[in-house]
């Protein structure tokens, strides 16, 4: 479902972001810039739906994540709402699992925070204890009185925030927390029956920079519209960093409020809510839906996954990256292949795109949220002549390509 309910983003003025000095992020080195990115070689299939799936619900329906668990083994995660995991001794080597590792509530009562999940942000603390943020979408068109399109999708009756989920077997099972305990963050308004609003949703992986581990949330605009003014905006749309101090607390996560990260989020069913603007964040003006993020070690830069085909402001419909020392003062996207580019090796069909991340085969770190030169691209093909459920996770090798500024050459380590 989450591939449908997209909606556009805004670019706010660039003048309203503050500078990054104050995040405390690992340093740029002097000069370096994301010259280009190539794809390499010829794609792999990952997850093949036609092939792999263990019943109809089971496809790639997130960005593709990985981690390791106490045994070495790797687990990569790209699911629904229903997880199941593709697992074996190496990134290139995981193979789909039938076993269930979460299965939705799909709790009626939009206070638990607890109906459609999607697990698709982990963070291995040790190996056996694995924090995942979860994605959460209330569906009132499936609950009795809860939306007037009873049955039928509809975006007034869809309601986003995140929870916090926990393994402790490796991440082979993840359970869930009783509400107010599981709730990460949400706007500071309640559900409204047809009315929305649609919410916030963490979408890329957890990084951790220092003491800080951070994550970016997305946020649609409310009411519908509001975009066209930001005065008129209850909730802002667009993305922007968070971070926690503590992965496993889910109370310690912090908003940007486009100057500094102060933005507490307040669960709207503990009470009124005194002032709902203390507890929104402020979108980054220069990206919006981000599909994930990573370190590069040898330049010091954040690296953005950016694909979102609903908005062409970054250009040519297609998949960007971006860079940043800070995760709040991005490049200009680099366009690395366009959604043209990728139809025209395709067969004859109806085929869209989505959820882009990189994994570096080579990365040392138990959550592969670093890269280096040469990782690989994960991404989703769908069939939309007989969608939702036709759909292949493919990774592929990509070469990024990094200058001095004002040099047009190779940057080497």
């Amino acid at each position: 479902m989450k591939l449908a309910v997209r909606l556009a983003y805004p670019i706010f003025a660039a003048a309203l972001i503050a500078a990054a000095s104050q995040t405390g992020l690992a340093q740029q080195s002097p000069g370096v810039r994301l010259l280009g990115a190539t794809l390499t070689g010829s794609r792999t299939e990952v997850f093949n739906t036609a092939k792999d799936s263990c019943e109809l619900i089971d496809i790639p329906d997130a960005p593709a994540r990985a981690f390791v668990d106490y045994q070495g083994t790797v687990h990569l995660v790209s699911s629904h709402y229903i997880m199941r995991e593709n697992i074996g001794p190496t990134l290139d080597g995981v193979k789909h699992s039938c076993d269930v590792a979460y299965n939705s509530d799909h709790d009626a009562n939009p206070a638990d925070f607890d109906d459609s999940t999607w697990l698709d942000s982990f963070y291995s603390i040790d190996g056996k204890n694995v924090v995942a943020l979860g994605h959460m979408e209330y569906h009132g068109w499936e609950h009795p009185g809860e939306c007037a399109e009873q049955g039928n999708y509809s975006a007034s009756c869809w309601y986003n925030g995140d929870t916090i989920h926990l393994s402790t077997d490796g991440g082979y099972h993840f359970g869930s927390f009783e509400a107010p305990a599981n709730y990460i963050l949400s706007p500071p308004y309640r559900y409204i029956v047809n009315a929305g609003p649609e919410g916030y949703s963490i979408d890329t992986n957890v990084v951790k920079s220092g003491d800080w581990y951070y994550a970016m949330v997305t946020g649609w605009g409310w009411p519908a519209n509001c975009f066209q003014g930001v005065s008129d905006c209850l909730v802002y749309g667009g993305g922007a960093p968070i971070r926690a101090s503590d992965i496993t607390d889910p109370t310690s996560w912090q908003g940007w409020n486009g100057t500094e990260y102060s933005v507490s989020f307040q669960d709207p069913y503990l009470g009124p809510v005194g002032n709902p603007f203390d507890h929104i964040f402020y979108p980054i003006p220069t990206i919006a839906y981000v599909n994930a993020i990573n370190f590069h070690p040898a330049s010091g830069l954040f690296v953005a996954s950016l694909f979102d085909p609903w908005n062409t402001f970054y250009g040519p419909e297609g998949f960007y990256l971006a860079t940043s020392p800070d995760l709040i003062n991005w490049s200009q996207p680099t366009l690395v292949v366009t959604i043209a580019q990728l139809l025209a090796k395709e067969p004859p069909g109806n085929w869209s795109y989505a959820y882009f991340s990189l994994l570096d085969p080579a990365s040392t770190d138990a959550n592969f949220s670093t890269i280096g030169d040469t990782p690989s691209l994960y991404y989703v093909r769908s069939d939309e002549n007989h969608g939702p459920y036709v759909r292949v996770l493919y990774r592929q090798g990509i070469n990024l390509t990094w200058a001095q500024k004002g040099a047009a050459k190779r940057w080497s380590r």
